[in-house]
């Protein structure tokens, strides 16, 4: 029984220890930190934006008062990166019927893997008034090269604060290289 034991004692260290030693290097690549092997961001920074489309304002506390409504923006990329790109507003208009509004400052933030756009915006109307306009909408797939669309709406809180909601369905987006 003793020289039983000693040999099953052998058999599972050999079965144990052979399967270690018997099996094939893998071998493990270091991070490669080139930047060809990174994806590229689909707006390069410099990069000018011109938003321009038409729809309808909604008077907030009363949405059966509507207008027409269009917007005319222009905006820089400051940032970009494979996941999202920062833009900067440097001018544009807001017209709802016949007031127009001019925009002071802005800036937004463009996602590209939930397709997303956010604008935050100053405006003035002609006595100097300041408005905050937010757009928050889905567009197609951006890109520095391609024209793409954008879709403002009333349900994603687009707005002239305070006075209307918008929703500015196909508004275009293009693109000029720096």
């Amino acid at each position: 029984m003793a020289l039983f034991g000693t040999a099953m004692a052998l058999v599972l260290t050999l079965a144990i220890v052979v399967p270690v030693f018997g099996a094939p290097p893998t071998t493990i690549h270091p991070p490669n930190p080139s930047a060809s092997h990174r994806p590229a961001p689909p707006l390069a920074v410099g990069t000018t934006l011109t938003i321009s489309g038409s729809g309808t304002a909604f008077k907030i506390g009363n949405r059966t008062v509507t207008e027409s409504a269009s917007i005319s923006l222009t905006a820089t990329v400051i940032k970009s990166s494979p996941g999202r790109g920062m833009l900067n507003f440097t001018a544009g208009t807001l017209t709802i019927d016949s007031n127009t509004y001019t925009v002071v400052r802005g800036h937004g933030i463009i996602t590209f893997h939930s397709d997303r756009m956010i604008l935050h915006l100053v405006v003035k109307n002609s006595a100097g008034d300041t408005f905050h306009l937010i757009l928050n909408g889905r567009h197609a797939k951006a890109s520095s090269t391609a024209a793409f669309t954008v879709d403002f709406t009333m349900k994603s809180q687009s707005k002239l604060a305070h006075l209307w909601f918008l929703k500015i369905n196909g508004a275009t987006v293009t693109p000029t290289p720096k």
